[in-house]
Parts: structure tokens; C-alpha cells; sequence
């Protein structure tokens, strides 16, 4: 599976491409820091995966939003240090299948990216709950 991570952070995103260069399954292809240069990387790269930073310059919600729009069967993981619920039914709605604390990252993870591209959503933040709620209100 072809992988684009997005983070401000140098730091994390090295973390965040390092877990998954330790499992066969991955190839991180590309890496951005902002949400202009992650839609560049989706648009040249074509890849499985996009890791998005909610944080970032220009927006995780908003690149989830144009990723989605391009149609593309992207798999797209929201990896942040907080979420709100807002946030979690927002990314819901622009197509994010898995939905990380950086606090959490470690061991296992990188099985949680292949899930969440094998069709499983996984929220794995404290506000998934409140989130969804917001959702499926937003949707009726």
C-alpha cells in the first residue's frame, strides 16, 4: 500500500512514516507538511493512503474534503493530538476511515492503517462517540 503522511511536525510525521517502513505492507511514497502540498502529493502520486495532520496549515478537514472530491478510492486516516467532536463528524463526512491520537501511535498501529484501508472505520479517539452522534444528526 502506497502512503502519503501529512504533518506539520517534522517529528511526528517521521514517527508516522516510521511505523509503517517496519511493515512489508507499506511504502510511504510521499510526505507533506501542509494541506496545498498534500493535494500536490495525492495528484502526482496516486497513493492508497493519505495520513492527514487535522492541525495543519491549511487544513486536515479541508484536504479530507478535496481528496474526496477527486473521487479517487483513497484511503484517508486523521492522525491528531485532539479531537473534538465536531471535528470527528466533519472528517466523517469527508470520507476519513480511521481516526488517531498521536498519543497512541506504537505497536500495532501500522495493522490499524491496513484495516482501515481494508474497509473497517476506527475511531480511536476519546470524542468517536459524540462524533458520530453529530454525524448521523447532520445526515438525516
Amino acid at each position: 500500500m502506497r502512503v502519503v503522511a501529512a504533518d506539520d511536525d517534522d517529528g511526528v510525521r517521521a514517527a508516522l512514516c516510521a511505523l509503517l517502513d517496519d511493515d512489508d505492507r507499506f511504502e510511504v511514497v510521499g510526505q507533506a507538511v501542509d494541506g496545498i502540498e498534500v493535494l500536490e502529493l495525492v495528484d502526482r502520486l496516486a497513493p492508497d493512503i493519505v495520513l492527514l495532520d487535522v492541525r495543519m496549515a491549511g487544513g486536515g478537514v479541508e484536504a479530507a474534503e478535496a481528496i474526496r472530491a477527486r473521487g479517487r478510492n483513497i484511503t484517508m486516516i486523521a492522525v491528531s493530538s485532539a479531537l473534538t467532536s465536531a471535528v470527528v463528524a466533519a472528517l466523517l463526512a469527508a470520507g476519513v476511515r480511521g481516526m488517531f491520537t498521536k498519543e497512541r501511535l506504537g505497536l500495532g498501529w501500522a495493522g490499524l492503517v491496513a484495516r482501515c484501508h481494508s474497509g473497517e472505520v476506527i475511531l480511536a479517539v476519546p470524542t468517536a462517540a459524540e462524533g458520530l452522534r453529530l454525524f448521523a444528526q447532520r445526515q438525516r
